[in-house]
């Protein structure tokens, strides 16, 4: 069955067109077992993608194209095409791995200007597999001049094997029916050759559909700031980025149907995918006898009796309904979290309201989050939590702006930041 290594969305800022829930229905046209987005320096689509995919029955494979700083390698085609690093993630330390390098490369520099230097991989390859494919290592520029010749850059390739190990950088072999890429496929599969390296075969995906490539092309326009006109060879050669049939992608690697497998084995050996994020927050830190939840359930006793004048029977069957569902999904905390930053707000004279479908609960109410009273409106609690959802509940706090905001906002980094990264 066929699978898909490198595909971009429209979160690749003007460089693919198609949105991620599009890429998955025609995957699932098509009968893909498997798709990896890789958008240019985020993971932004990926939460979209996994959704849209999951639904589908197709596993969402996570990655990104980091964008290469001018000096590594060579770097003339810097100014007119930036050259990238297509990177999958393999397991829940490769995808820790993949956000930090994110967070270097765009640490301290302007919107749109982070680059990846190979320094940046210290400690950070873990968990990670390199993809790179002839434009990733091409030396030439970004103009398509049919009278230079091809060179590839193969002490970029040897120093990614040294970074990523030579298990974990796997060439990308792309065949787009242009004249000049089947010397460029041999010449990166040479290399690869000489650096005992694997190679899959992938499409280099930018839209979903051929039609796709108009609207491609106007991106690549706005992107370059130029015309349809006068965009020439900027714009894509023809319409070939786009999710191709079985029966297609068969053919055009009729000679080399190892690639083909080679990329089926790949995906199945990225096994993770968001439902593996195994996140959780800060342990909140109770008093010395207590657990998060039985001091959950003692600050919520006393707020309902606040709350409540009286606490009447059916405030207290809703209130042990709720505690009990929070317990068994493990969100006690994650509740004292809450309550600790509306406790924070109050002490120091900052408005602070929880709104949405926290006001739902009998707890949040009783924490003082919200303020409407759920049981006396005979508001449905599930509309907030169920253990059917299956996701975190959502409790939204306004907040003032400017200074206030962020002294509650330095507040959580000060109390929760060290737990955080432990």
């Amino acid at each position: 069955m066929p699978v898909e290594l490198h595909a971009a969305s429209a979160f690749s800022f003007l460089r693919a067109s198609s949105q991620p829930e599009d890429l998955v229905a025609r995957a699932a046209e098509l009968g893909y077992t498997a798709v990896a987005l890789v958008d240019r320096d985020g993971l932004s689509g990926a939460p979209r993608f996994f959704k849209a995919a999951r639904a589908k029955g197709i596993r969402p494979i996570v990655g990104a194209e980091l964008t290469l700083a001018s000096d590594v390698g060579y770097a003339m085609a810097e100014a007119v095409r930036p050259r990238a690093l297509p990177v999958l993630v393999e397991t829940q330390r490769g995808y820790r791995n993949l956000c930090r390098l994110i967070t270097r490369m765009k640490a301290g520099t302007a919107k749109g200007a982070g680059r990846l230097r190979l320094g940046m991989l210290d400690g950070l390859s873990e968990g990670l597999v390199a993809l790179p494919g002839f434009d990733t290592l091409r030396v030439s520029s970004g103009e398509r001049v049919a009278a230079r010749p091809l060179q590839l850059d193969v002490d970029l390739l040897a120093r990614l094997v040294a970074a990523f190990g030579r298990r974990n950088v796997v060439l990308d072999v792309q065949r787009h029916r242009r004249r000049e890429e089947e010397a460029a496929n041999q010449a990166l599969l040479d290399a690869g050759g000489a650096l005992r390296l694997t190679a899959v075969a992938t499409n280099g995906v930018r839209h979903a559909r051929p039609r796709g490539r108009a609207l491609l092309d106007v991106l690549t326009c706005i992107r370059e700031k130029r015309t349809l006109a006068t965009a020439g060879r900027l714009l894509a050669s023809n319409a070939e980025r786009h999710l191709k049939t079985p029966p297609a992608l068969a053919a055009l690697f009729a000679d080399r149907p190892d690639l083909l497998r080679g990329a089926e084995d790949l995906a199945e050996r990225l096994a993770f995918t968001l439902d593996d994020l195994g996140y959780r927050f800060p342990d909140y830190p109770v008093p010395e006898g207590e657990t998060q939840f039985t001091y959950l359930a003692k600050v919520t006793e006393q707020g309902a009796r606040e709350r409540y004048r009286p606490y009447h029977d059916k405030a207290r069957r809703q209130i042990e309904r709720e505690l009990a569902l929070v317990g068994k999904l493990g969100l006690a905390g994650y509740f004292l979290i809450v309550w600790e930053l509306v406790t924070f707000c109050r002490r120091e004279g900052i408005l602070a309201q929880g709104r949405g479908s926290a006001a739902n609960s009998a707890v949040c109410y009783s924490l003082g989050i919200t303020a409407v009273d759920p049981v006396g409106m005979e508001l449905l609690f599930e509309r907030f939590l169920s253990e059917e959802r299956g996701e975190w509940p959502d409790i939204d706090l306004d907040l003032p702006s400017g200074e206030r905001r962020e002294r509650v906002i330095q507040h959580v980094y000060e109390r929760y930041g060290a737990a955080a990264r432990r």
